[in-house]
């Protein structure tokens, strides 16, 4: 769920909403003149950075003050230049060695290595606070002269057939300065506003048990009657769309004092556009759809891996920077191979053996992220003699004794005297430490949980006995990085804090005061998964649909288990050609896993050696090279040989009911006995309900797959649903539906 104002959700809950609004962004950038730039002319200072200006990943920040005409400053904002070769230089950008005067003219040549020129649409120039208020840019055909009157420079102009752009300038803003150039867009981004846009759709699914991959798509129709995207229009923007550009999109809610709150939809992938003379239609998709290509790196490891080095392994292979594994990963090993299947699907593979889900989050980043609740453990720095912390996070009744502090002691019956031995009853956690006369301690009582895996919930509540402190902070860590830090609001008995703790896999409870002698009694800690999301009768349209899904009896868990081959067989064989003089490569797939490979050329039965090698190879592919060509064409059979994994197979079987269908599950990388009871929970967990709802309601832009909301119901208090599928339409106003199961 993202996370937006109290002043959102009133906005979304009144009556009668206020105006919505969508706005879109279109990065026309020509991605093969991005990824072949390269910077040519010079001089260039020797804090000058040629390769940054091209990427989008490090910006200019920290400038360095130098002797020009109106540039440096002191107001603290510019740092002292380093001596050459003294120590590694902030980014700077371009920056020439000459400065620009009626005489000298910078300029900066950027070529494309490409085998045919390019088209370019548009070009976007981040030159600084210095800036040319004159420049040319010369292309192959072209001559174009500007004139600027800001940092940043875009031009809508088209460069066509071309291999170079040469940027000239002829005069800067601030006076004999040096031309700058901080980062370069070969390409323009387009803004359509909500007064362009006539409707979006926007859908979204996950599975919570990574059965299937996610999927995101987004399709946004604007009006054409400017005929800015026709497509017989030469400069047309639609003739120079891309596959894979990025979209971005963005929902806008008014709330009560007028202003516009912003919720970011999504960054996906151009897919596919058409037009008309009255209306142009864009379509995205995540990344997984571009994902097609296949994976053929599986390995057995003897000594094991952790699914988080797989993990990396796959992105690499894929040619994906941008992603994030969750830290928890790298606790799990495992031996088995990932089979020779497209990249996102070992993901998925992945995922679900390390109990996570796979996704692509709003600004672009595909994650695997662990998804179930993870064993926690308390601890605390000070335990009075008689308390406990062993059960505060178990549904254990608590009792109290009596003992001598401030207004605490009752003669009820309810409460026990302390025996003079340790065979204490459980009473939770009681602090060593008692408050003086105005509530504070000599050492605060902290009770710190630590969780094996980072985790999000979104309240935290704290049963206290029959005294209360006055005042905790809560402070949130991740991988031992601190991620926030609250104080205490309304205490009472039944504290509940309502705080959306993402990614957390560690709180700290620092009692800071109590009333006048008294010590800290807690008995129970609550987490809290589900979100403070709920969906009334008012928000829907009509009645949920609910159905009934079948019941799973069993569930099955297969595990693998590798053994190496003791046969040594021909594993394949192809007749080819060896072309005269030329050291050719050669690739092989085999059906199933294999180990110690051997290559050789065979005519006529007989091994004829061309210093044939694998060069490469993995559980189910191999790569060889011909190094010793022969002098004329030859036919070869060029055979494979090598052995054959053994493989056995043991299950895990958890029983979820008394009747229904018999589940197998089957993910090639379990092979453990400990990871297949892990799995068998998880899912069982998810197949435990079999009621699936359908909700068709009036739309929220801050719901995702995969979040945990309420319902309400006639029959069930705190009805909570998983969701599995969203789906947002916008023609002026939002409306919904949402596919979820209940989550018992």
């Amino acid at each position: 769920m993202q996370y937006v104002s109290n002043e959102y959700k009133e906005a979304m809950k009144a009556d009668v909403r206020k105006r919505a609004y969508v706005k879109i962004s279109l990065g026309l950038i020509n991605q093969e003149a991005q990824a072949t730039a390269k910077v040519i002319s010079g001089p260039f200072t020797y804090y000058s950075n040629s390769l940054y200006p091209l990427g989008q990943d490090e910006k200019v920040e920290k400038v360095y003050a130098t002797l020009e005409e109106n540039f440096s400053r002191v107001d603290g904002k510019m740092y002292f230049l380093p001596r050459a070769g003294k120590r590694t230089l902030f980014n700077q950008g371009l920056v020439s060695e000459a400065i620009c005067t009626s005489a000298n003219k910078p300029e900066i040549l950027f070529r494309f290595n490409t085998a045919d020129p390019l088209d370019i649409k548009g070009i976007t120039l981040d030159f600084g606070e210095s800036y040319p208020s004159e420049f040319i840019i010369d292309t192959d055909e072209e001559t174009h002269t500007y004139s600027n009157d800001a940092a940043v420079f875009k031009t809508e102009d088209v460069f066509n057939n071309t291999t170079f752009i040469r940027i000239q300038v002829t005069e800067m803003e601030k006076g004999h300065d040096r031309f700058r150039i901080n980062s370069i867009l070969f390409g323009i981004g387009i803004t359509i506003e909500n007064n362009k846009i006539v409707n979006t759709s926007h859908k979204a699914t996950i599975s919570p048990i990574s059965d299937h991959l996610p999927t995101v798509d987004f399709s946004v129709t604007v009006e054409n009657l400017d005929h800015y995207y026709n497509v017989d229009n030469d400069d047309s923007a639609i003739n120079y769309m891309e596959t894979g550009q990025e979209m971005e999109f963005y929902y806008g809610q008014t709330i009560d004092d007028e202003s516009i709150e912003w919720v970011k939809g999504g960054k996906l992938s151009m897919k596919e556009w058409s037009s008309n003379d009255k209306e142009a239609k864009f379509t995205a998709v995540d990344k997984f759809e571009y994902m097609q290509d296949e994976y053929n790196r599986g390995q057995y490891y003897p000594n094991g891996v952790t699914l988080y080095e797989l993990a990396e392994d796959v992105f690499k292979d894929a040619g994906i920077e941008d992603y994030w594994i969750d830290p928890y990963l790298k606790k799990i090993n495992v031996n088995n191979p990932l089979p020779a299947v497209k990249h996102k699907e070992c993901l998925q593979l992945i995922a679900n053996a390390g109990r996570s889900v796979l996704l692509q989050n709003r600004d672009g980043l595909i994650m695997i992220k662990s998804s179930f609740e993870p064993d926690k453990e308390v601890v605390a720095n000070q335990v009075a003699a008689y308390g406990s912390i062993n059960n505060l996070l178990e549904g254990t009744d608590y009792n109290e004794y009596a003992s001598f502090e401030g207004d605490y002691s009752r003669v009820n019956g309810q409460q026990y005297f302390i025996p003079r031995g340790e065979n204490y009853i459980d009473v939770g956690y009681v602090s060593a430490s008692i408050s003086d006369s105005d509530g504070y301690f000599d050492e605060n009582p902290i009770i710190t949980v630590n969780m094996e895996s980072a985790y999000t919930f979104y309240n935290l509540t704290l049963l206290f006995g029959t005294i209360q402190p006055t005042e905790f902070i809560i402070t949130t860590f991740n991988n031992g990085e601190k991620r926030s830090s609250f104080s205490s609001k309304a205490i009472s008995e039944k504290t509940v804090v309502y705080y959306d703790f993402v990614d957390t896999d560690r709180i700290d409870i620092e009692f800071i005061r109590a009333k006048p002698n008294d010590r800290i009694h807690l008995k129970r800690i609550i987490f809290g998964e589900a979100t403070d999301y709920e969906i009334t009768y008012d928000d829907l349209y009509k009645a949920p649909e609910g159905t009934k899904l079948e019941k799973i009896k069993e569930l099955i868990v297969v595990r693998t288990i590798y053994s190496k081959g003791t046969e040594y067989k021909d594993l394949t064989s192809e007749e080819i050609t060896l072309t005269a003089g030329v050291q050719a490569e050669y690739e092989f797939s085999f059906s199933n896993a294999v180990h110690n490979l051997s290559a050789s050329t065979i005519i006529d039965d007989t091994v004829v050696n061309y210093g044939i090698e694998i060069i490469e190879s993995s559980t189910y592919w191999c790569k060889v090279k011909i190094n010793n060509p022969p002098s004329k064409d030859t036919k070869v059979n060029l055979m494979i040989r090598g052995y054959e994994y053994n493989l056995s197979l043991a299950n895990e079987n958890i029983q979820l009911n008394n009747a229904g269908t018999i589940l197998t599950w089957n993910n090639p990388l379990i092979s453990s006995i400990e990871d297949a009871k892990n799995l068998a929970e998880w899912i069982g967990d998810y197949y435990k309900s079999n009621n699936k709802y359908e909700l068709s309601y009036r739309g929220d832009s801050i719901l995702d797959p995969n979040d945990l909301i309420f319902l309400q119901s006639e029959y069930v208090n705190d009805l909570m649903v998983r969701i599995e599928e969203t789906s947002l339409d916008f023609e002026g106003g939002l409306k919904g539906t949402l596919v979820g199961r209940r989550k018992v």
